[in-house]
Formats: C-alpha cells, structure tokens, sequence
C-alpha cells in the first residue's frame, strides 16, 4: 500500500470516528465536548478539532484540512471526490446532529422563570428572590404586617394630618403622668409617635409616676409625706393593731371592732316614763311611744323620785318611810315568787290604755316589784340617782347623807354624810355627785371616790328640781323666776329668767334645757349655749306641772300634779301632742326616763391609748430618740347631736405620764374638725383620751381609729 493510500485510510477513519463521537454526544444530550488533537500523516502540523464547535464549523474545518492535504500532497481526483462526496453527507449529518443539540441544551435549561412583581419597590413580591409581600402597597412591611384597622402602627397608611398615639398598656393612659402623644401623616403614612410619656419608677414627688392611680406608693414616711424624720402610729382594727377596752366599762366593740358606747344590751325596752303618784303609794309605767299607761305598781309610803337604770329598770324613793323599791321592767325577767307558773303583775286587761284599781296588785304582791328596803331606817327618801356601774345613790333628808345600793339586793354598799339635806341629785360622766341641797339652800359636790364634799352656791334662790347638760354644766331650778346653771370647770354661775315658778329640770341633746313652771302651767325652753328663753310652752290651765323628762325620742313629758296626768310636748312645735291619765298626786323629779343616764351619766365616753410604748422600730424606752408631737387624729363616725373631746398628756416616761396634767379638752367634734393640732409637745410617750357623747336616740360616736403624729429628733 502506498504512502498515499495510507493517508486516505487515516483519514477516513478518523471522519468516521468523528463522526460517531458527533452522533455519541447529541444522544446523551451534552452540549459541549473536549478538544482532540492528532497529527496529520506527514506530522507536518497538529490538527485540534473542537468538538463543542457546531456542526458547520466542523465541516469547515474538514474542508480546511482536505484542501491542505490536497496542496501538499497532489492527490488524484478520485480521492479528492471522494472525500468531498464524503464531507457533504457528513455535512447532512453535522447540521442534523447540531440542531438535536441545540435542542438538547434548551431542554437541559429547564422552563423559563415569570418575572418578579414588586409593586412597592421593597424587594418583596410574588415570584421575587426575597419572598412574597404581606402588603405589596406598602413599602414599610414586607414579611410581617400589622392590622392596621386597629391601631396607627407606625408606617401605616393615613390620612389627614395628625392624631393621637400611645403604645403603653391602656390603663396607664390618663393616670399619673402618662400621657398620650401625637403621630404625624408624613406622605401618606404614620410617623413614630412622639410625645407619649410611658410609667417610671415611683418616687417621692407627690406624683403618679408609675400610672397605678396611687402617688407615691411604697416610697413615703410613715406620715404619708417625703419627710423621713416624719412618724405615725395608728390604733385600730383596720391597722392589724386592734383596741383594747378590757376594764373599760361603758365601751363595747362592736362587730367591726370599733369602740362603741355600751348604754346597755340590746334587748333592753327604754321606752317607758314612770311617775310617782304620791297621793295614792303607787308608779305609773306609761309607754312613751302610745301614752298608754302598761303598769301601776303599790310601793313603799309616798313615793316621789323615780330614777331609770341601765337595764331598763327603776328604783323608787318614798318620803314617808324611807323606803326604796325596785322594780322589773321586762316582764319575762321577772322572778315567779309564788310558783304558780306565771308572774303575778299590773296588767291593762281590758285594754283601755290605762290601769284601772282592780288591775292593781296589792302590795308586795306584784311579782315585778323587785325588793323594798329601808337602807336608812324609817326616815325621809328624797333624792335618786344612778350610777356608770348601775348602782343607785339615794339622799336621805334626816341624815343628810347618801348611800350607795347593790343593783340586785338594795344593801347599802357605801355611805357619804353631806352635812346638807338632800332634795334630789345627778351624776355627771365623771361620776361627781351633785346635790341640790335644800336644806342648806346650796348646790353640793360629792366626790365619791374621796368621799370630798363641797358647797358651791346656789345661782338665784334656793335649789330644787336638778340635771346636768350636755356640756357637763349642772342646772337647778330656783323656784322662782329663775333657774340657774354651774359650770364645774370654771365655777361661774349663769341665771336665766323665765316665767313663774321652777320645779322639775330636764336637759337634752337638742341642746335645749326644759323646766316645769307650776304656777304657769308651762314649760320654759333655754337655750343652753346663749341662756335665752326660746319659748314658754303652754300645758293649759290648771296642770301645776312639777317634774319633767325627756324620752328616747326627743319628746319632753311634763308630770302635771293637779289633773293627774302627763303632757307629751314636740319640741319642734312647741306644742303638746297629748296629754295621758296617771294616778292620784303625781309627783316626780330625777331621771324618770332614764335619758340623763343613757345619756350623759352612764356614756362614760373615756377612752385612752398611750402612743410610743412600742417605738417607731424597737423600743422607744431604750433608744436615744424622742418624738415632737405634731397632731392627734380620731377617725370617728358621730351621729346627730352625738360628738367627741380630746385630752393629751406627755411624757420621756411611763411613770411621769401618771404625774403629767392633761392638757384642757378640746373639741367638741363636730363642729370642730379633725385633726388636732399641737405644739411644743415632746416626750417619748403621748397619752390621748377621747370622751364619746350619745347624740338623738342614745346613738353613740363610733370610733374607728387613733393616730398620733410627729417627728423623731434625737435626745442630746
């Protein structure tokens, strides 16, 4: 075989190789392949055919590389046909081949991607690289948005120019110092906002700086103030700090545990006047409320001072024996004597509102008449009065002297000589005796405690019918045209000139002082702070009025001697309202009603707290500090006409506090408003006392609270 020929196979061969790799490569979908470089037959040159070339650039190559050979070597025409037959078939083929693989390489590229919609310019949108859109109209949110049909969020839509924003808790907003502030509409959406105030800490600046509704919570004295020095003690239930009233008679706690006055248990009837009918040994008992006469009860000889107790009860003092009685009010406590299974005592059987004769028990055989005794032997009863622990005093004429009688048994438990004939008495909330003493034609003091008595003068005349106010002032009546009144604490007298002539006296908490006029038939109306006679109110001729009473219910009862019956007077009219029959002879001074007892005796109204004995942290008594007292408050409720004193004392100690005087009494509260204001009061130790007065009704002050005020300074 010739060099030439050799040639020609060669090169055949490698077109078909070529080719077959062409037809290889479309198949399998490839789009690019890698060079191959050979040598030509006469190693002249290095041919590198670049597969990835399309299938026209091959065939060029092809017609480059024959037309070489061609040149080089003279080939015969044969050859040079062949070839050229050969190179436009496989020209055919490469065109086939190259779109298969334009074919195959779009395929291997996959579908073409929609392009991204962001309408906002946010980068976000449906088909963007970054995600969808939560709101593709707004450029301010993209992966979150808020509803902003609820709030201005910031970035917002808006509209309009500006409005109120807050991004705090709602219930801050409008307490304290926070506040609201403003967003602005700035190119169609909401700005920050600016402006709002959200809560802080709390500090001591009389602000609400945490928004709680409360100022300055947590971060003041114990006063309440941003004074440090400042200190506070508290007495009372509602302070965890609960009252003590144990060996205080007179007070009660109530549910709540506030201090009440205890003017006796509940279930105790005060609805009852009971008069003495001189003339025929007998007590009336009229009910107040209907007139109506409920008891009538045979006692000792000549009976003429009746006075009320604590339970409802009555003792009865007789000027013709010296006999005094007791009798039962509530009739279910009245002892069955005879044991017959019923109590045996003056009834209203037929109903007529008064108690006929035969209705009349005789004597010692009522079963509510408790006891008849002669403490003071056979001699004359004129004065009855009865004390804070329900014990009665009576004066005795002959003796001149009082005795003090067991509640229960009558015994005579105590016994003062007063050198002066007793005609009537009344104990005022300290328990000082006053007699009127007509027999030595003064107005007598009688400490019982000292057994001390003195004469303090008589006003205008000579004393008779006696009460004391609620001032704690004593009044007389002078029989005559003149009843007078005693101020205990100064010891001036004051005369009031009224009609003729003063017999019974009677007080009340309308502030008024009434006083049976005989002669006149009427009843003088004093005003006891200016001493003017307001009105004389007139009973209708022929009464003789002699004792007088005020009941539970305001009404003032005047005991007429001369038509046996008692007048009931509205005192807001002036006028009377009825008028009731009684027995023969009604003759009755003191308390027959019980109002002076309930009232202004037995309301002891004391209460007192010493401050300081626990410290404000340790125990005062052994530290160095001390206390400037500044003010005194009592958190009291007080009914109508009802009110409250203050006294205080101080001390570095317990046992000087015993020798400290007090302080004078201030108030009344009302209408002297709280709290009381004090100076230069230094001691490590305060000492308050508050005095409680019943108002309309027996109501009594309530007292919730005490507190003390001041502030802690350091001893040198």
């Amino acid at each position: 075989m010739t060099k030439y020929s050799i040639s020609i196979f060669f090169i055949t061969l490698l077109i078909i190789i070529l080719t077959c790799c062409s037809c290889s490569d479309s198949k399998t979908g490839q789009s690019g392949q890698q060079a191959i470089i050979y040598n030509t037959p006469d190693a002249s040159s290095l041919i590198k055919l670049d597969t990835s070339r399309s299938a026209d650039a091959l065939s060029a190559a092809k017609d480059s590389f024959v037309e070489k050979i061609d040149t080089s070597a003279g080939a015969e025409d044969i050859f040079t046909q062949d070839i050229a037959q050969t190179d436009t078939n496989k020209a055919d083929s490469s065109s086939s081949d190259s779109q298969s693989a334009k074919d195959a390489e779009q395929k291997d590229a996959g579908p073409v991607l929609p392009k991204c919609q962001d309408k906002d310019g946010d980068g976000f949108g449906i088909n963007c690289d970054n995600g969808v859109d939560c709101d593709d109209n707004n450029p301010n949110f993209s992966a979150v948005c808020p509803d902003c049909t609820k709030k201005n969020y910031t970035g917002c839509a808006c509209k309009g120019v500006a409005a109120n924003c807050y991004s705090g808790a709602a219930q801050w907003l409008g307490k304290g110092l926070c506040q609201a502030g403003v967003q602005l509409c700035k190119t169609g959406f909401w700005s920050d906002c600016k402006g709002e105030v959200l809560p802080t800490p709390e500090v001591c600046d009389s602000k609400d700086n945490d928004c709680d509704g409360l100022i300055d919570e947590g971060v003041l004295s114990s006063c309440g103030t941003c004074d440090l020095s400042c200190t506070k003690q508290k007495i009372g239930p509602d302070f965890g700090n609960p009252f003590d009233i144990k060996d205080k008679k007179g007070l009660k706690l109530n549910k709540k545990g506030h201090i009440e006055l205890d003017v006796g248990k509940s279930n105790v009837d005060l609805s009852n006047i009971w008069i003495a009918n001189s003339s025929e040994a007998t007590v009336s008992k009229l009910n107040t409320k209907t007139g109506k006469e409920v008891g009538r009860y045979k006692v000792c000889g000549s009976p003429s001072r009746t006075s009320v107790d604590l339970e409802g009860d009555v003792w009865v003092g007789c000027r013709s024996d010296g006999g005094v009685v007791k009798i039962t009010n509530d009739k279910k406590l009245c002892a069955d004597k005879n044991g017959n299974g019923v109590i045996d005592t003056a009834t209203d059987i037929n109903n007529n509102g008064k108690i006929d004769s035969n209705e009349v028990k005789l004597y010692k055989s009522d079963e509510c008449v408790k006891f008849i005794v002669y403490p003071d032997g056979k001699t004359v009863t004129r004065a009855a009065g009865v004390d804070k622990d329900n014990y009665a005093w009576m004066g005795f004429w002959n003796s001149k002297r009082l005795r003090r009688l067991h509640p229960l048994t009558g015994a005579s438990t105590d016994m003062i000589n007063i050198n002066c004939n007793p005609y009537g008495l009344v104990i005022d909330q300290k328990g000082i005796i006053w007699v009127s003493g007509r027999g030595c034609s003064a107005l007598v003091r009688v400490d019982p405690k000292t057994k001390a008595v003195t004469n303090v003068g008589n006003g205008k005349g000579s004393p008779y019918g006696i009460n004391v106010d609620m001032f704690g002032k004593i009044w007389i009546a002078n029989t005559n045209t003149y009843t007078s009144r005693y101020d205990p604490i100064t010891g001036a007298w004051n005369s009031v000139q009224h009609n003729k002539r003063s017999r019974g006296v009677a007080t009340s908490n309308d502030g008024h002082v009434y006083v049976a006029l005989d002669t006149t038939s009427t009843v003088a109306k004093i005003n006891a702070v200016t001493l003017t006679v307001v009105a004389h109110i007139s009973l209708g001729g022929g009464r003789y009025p002699v004792g007088i009473a005020v009941d539970y219910d305001g009404y003032v009862w005047a005991v007429n001697q001369s038509k046996g019956s008692a007048s009931k007077i509205d005192t807001n009219k002036n006028k009377v309202i009825g008028e009731y029959p009684v027995g023969s002879g009604p003759y009755t001074y003191s308390d027959m009603t019980g109002y002076t007892l309930h009232n202004y005796t037995a309301p002891k109204g004391d209460y007192s707290h010493t401050f300081g004995y626990s410290g404000w942290s340790g125990t005062v008594s052994e530290s160095k500090i001390t206390t400037k007292w500044e003010k005194i408050f009592v958190d009291a409720a007080t009914p109508p006409k009802a009110f409250i004193q203050v006294r205080y004392k101080a001390s570095d100690s317990l046992k000087g506090l015993t020798t400290t005087p007090w302080s004078k009494k201030y108030g009344p509260y009302p209408p002297a408003q709280m709290p009381l204001n004090i100076k230069n009061v230094i001691g490590k130790f305060l000492k308050v006392e508050v005095f409680m007065q019943a108002g309309d009704n027996k109501l009594s002050p309530i007292i919730k609270a005490l507190t003390a005020e001041g502030k802690s300074i350091v001893l040198p």
